[in-house]
This record gives structure tokens, sequence and C-alpha cells, in this order.
């Protein structure tokens, strides 16, 4: 709900993660050990995701973060794209934004696809997603300019608590 006006079709998901693009697994919740079993189990085609105390989509996205930030492996970004859509596949937001992050950016020489990036952001219930959308409608990234719907995914991402629309809401008034 923003503003007491009941938000539709616009997905929320409060889930905890870690945020650290380091090549430190402990940063990421994992020991290193585990990191290099899983990457083992992937080079030798035996991985089972019920061995981890995890969701599958959640492995898999840590997967995706593994190769992408360089975490006991060389960083590649094709590899951290094929396990992010693994994990979009099964539902996951946080991948979800993830590869949206590498189709906004082009991260490591990626292809930029701003039209993939908005519509991920758009279907992942992040607050740091909410705002991504806030801001792709605002400059028309990927999409058509809409300062309406904008305004709506800034202040539900400032709702939130998320430090961007915080930020953002001193720069341009949209509480409004």
């Amino acid at each position: 709900m923003v503003n007491g006006e009941k938000l539709t079709g616009i997905p929320v998901n409060y889930r905890k993660f870690y945020l650290d693009y380091s090549n430190d697994p402990e940063k990421r919740g994992w020991h290193r050990e585990d990191v290099e079993y899983v990457l083992e189990c992937i080079q030798n085609d035996t991985l089972e995701p019920s061995e981890f105390s995890c969701t599958e989509a959640e492995l898999y996205n840590s997967i995706g973060g593994f190769f992408e930030d360089g975490v006991c492996v060389k960083s590649d970004i094709n590899l951290a794209v094929f396990w992010y859509e693994k994990a979009v596949e099964l539902g996951d937001d946080l991948a979800r934004s993830n590869l949206a992050d590498i189709l906004r950016k082009g991260t490591q020489g990626y292809p930029k696809d701003l039209q993939k990036a908005f519509k991920l952001y758009s279907e992942c219930g992040l607050p740091y997603a909410h705002y991504r959308c806030g801001e792709f409608l605002e400059k028309g990234w990927g999409t058509e300019i809409d300062l309406g719907k904008a305004k709506t995914y800034y202040m539900l991402a400032y709702n939130e608590g998320h430090p961007l629309a915080k930020k953002k809401r001193k720069e341009w008034d949209f509480m409004k």
C-alpha cells in the first residue's frame, strides 16, 4: 500500500540476503570449502541441490554470484548469467534482480538489454527492484516514460526503506 492506495500488479518480497561484491565466500554466508565443493560438483556434473541448506533457486543464484564476482573461481559473466537464468526459472527474486543488473549495466561486456532488465525488475518484489523500476520509468530506459508509475515505484521503495529511494526523495519531491 502506498499513501493508502492498494497496489495491484507489483510483487513484494522482503527476503533477507547478503550484499557483497567481493570474492570472499564468508562475506556471502558460505564457507570456502562448501563453495569449492559446489564448483567441483558443477565441473563433474554431480550437483545435487538437496545436499545444501538452501532452496535450489537460492543455490543457483549463489552460483551465479560466484561466477559473476570470481568467488573461488575465475569470473565468467556468461556462466553467471546461465546460473541466474536457472534461478529465475525457479522464481528467485534475487536472481531476477542480479540478472537485471547485468543487463542494465552491460557487466563485464555482457550485452545490455534494457527492455529485458526492466521486465525482470518489474517481476521482482525486492525494494531495490522497485527503485530500479521507478528509475526506468522516469528515464524511459527499456520502457515508455511514465512519471506517475515512476512515482508509485519510488514511493513503494521509499516506504520499504530503500536507501536510494530515500536519497531520491531529497532530489525529487515525489511524495505529494
